[in-house]
């Protein structure tokens, strides 16, 4: 498929148009000259271009050509789909579905997302069709069938693919376009329900820090890294996700009052909403995190501006990205065993759970749920029958133990360091603090 410039046999200038099955000479009706094939040449790399972006269409095909040779062609062909309308293949509604799903209509991670499954896995698959195999992309949209699904499901567990994985692009993203089409009254059955899918393998464990261990990387960023120091101590110190703390602005912070709102995550170079309704919220700030983010804030505070911003270029910090840089460094050099960035958060609500925190009041802390905690981190809470008998007994509440602890105390009044010493703390005075 293409366009190139041609001379015709009275030595005038023509495009050789190959475009969507169809071929046809254009006339340009200008003469072969030096600066007309100029002008043709540019006319014909614009129409390759888009015909190789797929945006030549047959409206486009007519503002170049109004009188082209492919226009009684065209007009039939038009003419016959009126007359007997077809179902959209799932190639067809798919190109049109995907550029409605991106943000800020979609999370740029689901965006991505839908955009991979249907492109690596989905398009091109093979289906039985009308007694042969044909691309799941040329099927019609009304004629797909549980049986397909099936046969989809098989093949990418065949290729080596986890069932998590697997109907993550079946039961999710594929399902959520024929949803889609479903509303827009193009077919009227959900066959997914027909399809069976087998237990997941269980997701692992959250793997917590201790709380010697959180410390010993604190310190590590305090005196390697201190332009990142309040980013991990907020991190640790408040459970909050890394999505959410990159995305935090000052006007979220008030220092004054030692409260933190969160109101979106940051994600792929995308904003958009937390990630569950609950994860809206506002929490109050352990003194430690109030002293660290006070020395942190600028003179000139804009509301606008980010709180934690990478060395680099003063820009948001890159969640996906970082770890790769710092967070590694920091495990290697302190010897502490390997885990997720992630583990900021199960560190912080391991730690409050061991410490007897209400669990209500540490899901709403959170932005999660009571059964996320009890399900995931339930083996941190203190031994059920005997923090409960103790109650009975009145004896002391397992929320009777001293508050969390943080390894910097509140800073002493003072003035306010210069910014080149921000964040150089004196361990042993804020120790004495």
């Amino acid at each position: 498929m293409g366009c190139t410039v041609k001379r015709n046999r009275h030595g005038f200038l023509a495009l050789r148009l190959y475009w969507a099955g169809n071929e046809a000479w254009e006339g340009l009706g200008l003469r072969d000259t030096p600066a007309n094939r100029q002008k043709a040449q540019r006319v014909a790399d614009l129409i390759a271009a888009e015909i190789r972006a797929k945006t030549f269409s047959t409206d486009r095909y007519r503002r170049f050509f109004p009188s082209g040779n492919l226009t009684a062609k065209l007009d039939a062909a038009l003419a016959a789909a009126a007359s007997s309308p077809t179902s959209p293949t799932i190639g067809e509604w798919y190109a049109s579905w995907i550029t409605q799903k991106q943000p800020p209509l979609v999370r740029p991670a689901l965006a991505r997302d839908y955009a991979q499954h249907f492109r690596a896995y989905l398009l091109d698959a093979r289906v039985p069709y009308a007694g042969r195999p044909r691309r799941l992309a040329d099927l019609p949209l009304t004629d797909l069938r549980p049986a397909h699904l099936r046969d989809l499901q098989r093949q990418l567990l065949g290729r080596g693919l986890t069932i998590k994985t697997t109907r993550n692009i079946i039961d999710g993203s594929f399902r959520a376009m024929v949803r889609d089409a479903r509303k827009d009254d193009l077919l009227a059955n959900d066959c997914f329900g027909a399809l069976d899918w087998p237990r997941a393998v269980a997701a692992g464990k959250p793997d917590p820090f201790v709380e010697l261990e959180r410390d010993q990387l604190l310190e590590w960023f305090r005196r390697k890294r201190p332009a990142y120091f309040p980013f991990i101590f907020t991190l640790f110190h408040t459970g909050a996700r890394p999505s959410e703390l990159v995305a935090l602005r000052w006007g979220d912070v008030d220092v004054r009052r030692g409260t933190l709102t969160i109101t979106r995550s940051r994600y792929l170079g995308g904003e958009a909403s937390p990630k569950t309704r609950g994860s809206a919220r506002t929490i109050t700030l352990l003194p430690g995190v109030c002293a660290v983010l006070r020395e942190l804030m600028p003179l000139h505070v804009d509301p606008d501006g980010y709180v934690f911003t990478n060395a680099r270029n003063g820009g948001p910090i890159n969640a996906s990205t970082w770890p790769a840089d710092h967070w590694r460094a920091a495990l290697r050099a302190t010897g502490v065993r390997p885990r997720k960035f992630y583990a900021t958060r199960h560190t912080f609500i391991s730690v409050a759970l061991s410490r007897g925190v209400n669990l209500k009041w540490l899901a709403d802390f959170c932005g999660t749920s009571v059964a996320m905690i009890e399900k995931h981190y339930g083996r941190f809470l203190p031994d059920g029958d005997a923090a409960q008998l103790r109650l009975l007994a009145g004896g002391p509440s397992p929320t009777d133990r001293p508050p969390i602890a943080h390894p910097f105390p509140t800073p002493t009044e003072g003035k306010k360091p210069k910014p080149q010493q921000r964040f150089r703390f004196d361990h042993e005075k804020l120790q004495a603090g």
